[in-house]
Order: C-alpha cells, then structure tokens, then sequence
C-alpha cells in the first residue's frame, strides 16, 4: 500500500495483480513524506536495485494504526483519515478470477506437491482470496476506489494513470515475484462445477468490471 501525499493518490494493493509491481514503480516517485508499506526482504532488495523509496512512514505512531501490505479500505481510510481519503486519487487492481484462482493455485504450492485443483478451488483458502481482495478496494461491497486497473492491460492502465495524473517520468513495471506456471490456459483446470464456483465467490468482480470465463 502506498499513500502519496506529494502526488494525491492512494495505491490500494490486492493479492495476485502484480501489485508489487506497481508498488515499486510508485515508490520510485514518492517523497519523504509518503507512506510506503514493508514488501518481501527479495522485493526490497529488487526496489532498491531500480531506485525506489524503501518501507517508510507506515508505523503507529504517527499514524493512526500501523499500515501494511494489502491493507483492506477501511483501514487505509481511517489512517489517512476523510479528508485525504476523499480527495486523493485511489486505485487498485483486479484481475479474471478464473486466472486468479489458477495464479494462487501455482503460487501457493511452488515449494511442495499440489493438491488436485478442484479439491483446492473448494478449500476455505479460496473464499477468503475472494473477500479480502474485495475488501481491499471495497467498502460495504461497493468499489470505493476511483479506478480498477486490469491486470490484463495493466501497463496500458497504468500508464494511462501516469498522464492523467502528471507524474513524473514513466511507469516502469519489474517483474517482481518471479515463479513458474505451466504454459497452458487456466480455462484447462476447470470443470463446470468449479467454474460456477469461482464465479459464485468472485460475484461482485464478474459484476461490477465484466469478467467472463
């Protein structure tokens, strides 16, 4: 999570988006002022590499509560308070959750053997990625940012940001949270009971920015 007050936005960052991504490419504009939220010891070691701001200006106090990675909104909105969180620019990002549930499903096991994937899409762990992602960007189940990137068209996306915002420079996007994923479609794992379910828990996100499987 990151709150620019030299440039009046709010990064709000979900799970599986290349939020890191995004997070250091920001942190390479931020001032000493701004809120910059702890990543992994490698992530750092990467933003330090490219010139970005490391973990700053996140403990309480002076903030109202400690600020984190993946903090939900109505957390954001009582350290940074009504008025910033009124006026600042706030954006998050989303992704299919078909592909979501897959990039998790590789992520979450890339150390040991996997469970078959439709025992895993029915595991609690997938419902709860559905809930706190909606949290992250959301408030009472209603999108409570002023734009959702796509992960799918996220350089484009946020470049668009970029200009519309006059920030300096041009976003430069690493490739943070490297692993391997087999070259195959997520559409592959599913079977029409899963996919019904996936698109069950992510409801809101098939609703709101039009997802299909």
């Amino acid at each position: 999570m990151i709150v620019s007050h030299r440039h009046r936005l709010i990064f709000l960052k979900t799970r599986k988006t290349a939020g890191t991504s995004v997070e250091i490419a920001l942190s390479r504009i931020c001032g000493s002022e701004d809120t910059i939220t702890r990543l992994t010891d490698e992530d750092e070691e990467l933003r330090r590499s490219l010139g970005g701001r490391g973990p700053q200006n996140f403990e309480s106090p002076p903030l109202a509560a400690k600020a984190f990675n993946h903090m939900l909104a109505r957390g954001v909105r009582r350290i940074v308070g009504p008025e910033v969180w009124s006026d600042y620019f706030r954006f998050a990002i989303e992704r299919n959750p078909w592909d979501l549930v897959v990039s998790q499903y590789y992520w979450r096991y890339r150390h040991e053997e996997a469970p078959p994937f439709d025992e895993f899409v029915r595991r609690p762990v997938v419902a709860k990625l559905a809930d706190k992602n909606a949290g992250i960007y959301r408030l009472r189940g209603e999108i409570a940012v002023d734009r959702v990137l796509r992960f799918e068209s996220l350089a484009t996306d946020l470049a668009e940001v970029w200009a519309e915002r006059a920030l300096p420079g041009a976003p430069e996007l690493p490739h943070a949270k490297s692993y391997s994923r087999p070259a195959r479609s997520y559409r592959e794992l599913y079977t029409d009971d899963t996919r019904d379910l996936v698109g069950s828990l992510f409801a809101g996100v098939v609703r709101d920015l039009g997802y299909e499987f």
